[in-house]
């Protein structure tokens, strides 16, 4: 642990310092909102976060501000991202479009580069008469890819202070240690920093003559896992020891398995991320901590809500851009079709929501989400998104809008040249993914799960771990050839593949 000095010596860096300015310096009108103007929206969206959270079922996690959040809006307990790494998943949510749409499929991509003219999630806001705003990393977090028509008020990302270190011995260039908890404030780290500017943001907001849309992006529990110290002490380290069932999933092709290898690297961790138990317990206790941090900064906007009067009459959405593997299956971080990478949480809270707390065993998928917001502000649906509005499931928990949801992922990852592209769609109790060669269309690879019932049992399993494929198991030939069938006439109506 480390002491006070350096939280006075890092608290006010170039990314705070920047959001001070702007938010400072920003315009703001002088009337009161009046009631029946349409709801403003609170769009929180936090890096790396899989559904570690208490309203999930999640035993170990300590949310208490996100699971307040869960008891009077809806969670949304099988949610599932288009694909399991930051830029695409966001670029689908943030545009309502698929990945093979927007034309994000790896880090490099940009989705103006394909569709200049596509009308953003925030942008469809702005032209409705909103104030538009963002705070954090809500698209890439990516200086160069700043999309300036979606916000009418600024998009301030600052820095990369996120990836930097407080304590001395792990500064430097590039990755250090995979995780530090120095005994500092909140705010000596960048999402205490941004959490404190969006306060100041809603409170200008909440004196405009016109509803917001504000966009939070918080950037924990991404790697490396620096919390301060308090949040650590939340957890028994004990308690992140893993059951003898670590062990590598069997008769699962290859190519399933991600492999840019995200966590090797940082000092201390070797590059084939083959780990000692200490080294399990003590990243999955960063981890964890890293969750309850965010989960106390999400507590001062919510917070922040109620003092401003902002409550009645803010939809708050708060979801993750992809799951997080800590070891199960002897995985780590994301990049897969596998249910750990591709299942995150989400919550909505609408004003005077009927049946608020009851959650959601339906299957949802991040592209929803877009057309959602637009139907709760009563703003008309853009032609041509790919998901499908929750308002039936806010207006009734046991309702249902898909049979079906659908994932990918691109191998060689991250490259322009990739070679296969893996489909995956989750149903109620199966998972069926198949890998084709993007040249010829061909399937290389195709794998088949059984989770058994998830939805009546999900509260006590909050994550599925894939230990072996079905795939050449004749019992289960019936099944998969139904979900192969299924995939290929969603892929033909959505993709429009020949």
């Amino acid at each position: 642990m480390g002491g006070e000095g350096p939280m006075n010596r890092f608290a006010v860096n170039a990314f705070g310092m920047l959001l001070i300015v702007l938010l400072q310096t920003s315009a703001s009108a002088g009337t009161t909102k009046e009631s029946g103007q349409p709801p403003n929206i609170l769009f929180i969206c936090v890096d790396d976060l899989r559904p570690a959270l208490g309203c999930y079922g999640d035993r170990i996690a300590r949310t208490p501000n996100m699971d307040a959040l869960a008891r009077h809006g809806r969670t949304f307990l099988r949610a599932y991202v288009q694909e399991a790494v930051c830029g695409p998943s966001r670029a689908s949510v943030l545009t309502g479009q698929l990945p093979d749409t927007t034309g994000v499929v790896h880090l490099r991509h940009r989705f103006r580069d394909k569709l200049p003219d596509v009308i953003t999630l925030p942008q469809a806001f702005s032209r409705a008469g909103y104030r538009t705003a963002a705070l954090g990393k809500v698209f890439s977090g990516d200086p160069r890819e700043l999309d300036p028509q979606s916000w009418t008020d600024g998009e301030f990302i600052g820095d990369d202070s996120w990836k930097k270190y407080v304590l001395p011995e792990n500064q430097g260039q590039g990755k250090q240690a995979a995780y530090e908890s120095p005994n500092v404030e909140d705010r000596a780290y960048a999402d205490g920093m941004l959490a404190e500017a969006a306060v100041r943001k809603m409170e200008e907001l909440s004196t405009a003559d016109k509803p917001f849309f504000l966009a939070v992006g918080f950037y924990k529990p991404h790697l490396p896992f620096n919390a301060p110290a308090k949040y650590w002490d939340l957890y028994q380290p004990e308690k992140f020891v893993l059951s003898s069932k670590n062990v590598l999933p069997v008769n699962i092709p290859q190519i399933a398995f991600h492999p840019h290898r995200e966590l090797g690297g940082y000092r201390g961790v070797r590059q084939d991320e083959q780990l000692t138990k200490a080294e399990h317990v003590n990243l999955r206790h960063g981890y964890y901590a890293c969750v309850s941090y965010i989960d106390a900064q999400v507590g001062k906007l919510l917070s922040a809500l109620e003092t401003q009067g902002l409550s009645d009459n803010t939809v708050v959405v708060l979801w993750g851009d992809h799951g997080f593997a800590t070891g199960e299956g002897n995985r780590w971080c994301k990049g897969t079709n596998f249910e750990l990478d591709t299942k995150v949480p989400l919550i909505i809270k609408v004003p005077q929501m009927h049946q608020a707390g009851k959650a959601s065993k339906a299957l949802v998928e991040m592209v929803d989400v877009y057309p959602t917001l637009l139907s709760l502000a009563g703003i008309p649906h853009e032609s041509g998104l790919a998901g499908t509005s929750l308002r039936p499931i806010l207006m009734d928990h046991k309702a249902v809008v898909h049979e079906a949801v659908l994932s990918q992922f691109i191998r060689p990852w991250s490259r322009d040249d990739y070679k296969q592209m893996g489909y995956s769609i989750r149903t109620d109790k199966h998972r069926y993914t198949r890998w084709v060669n993007v040249n010829d269309g061909k399937t290389v690879a195709e794998e088949f799960y059984d989770y058994g019932d998830s939805a009546s049992v999900y509260r006590l399993k909050s994550s599925h771990v894939e230990f072996r494929s079905l795939n050449d198991d004749k019992a289960n030939a019936v099944d998969k050839e139904r979900h192969s069938a299924m995939l290929t006439e969603m892929l033909r109506v959505r993709l429009d593949e020949k």
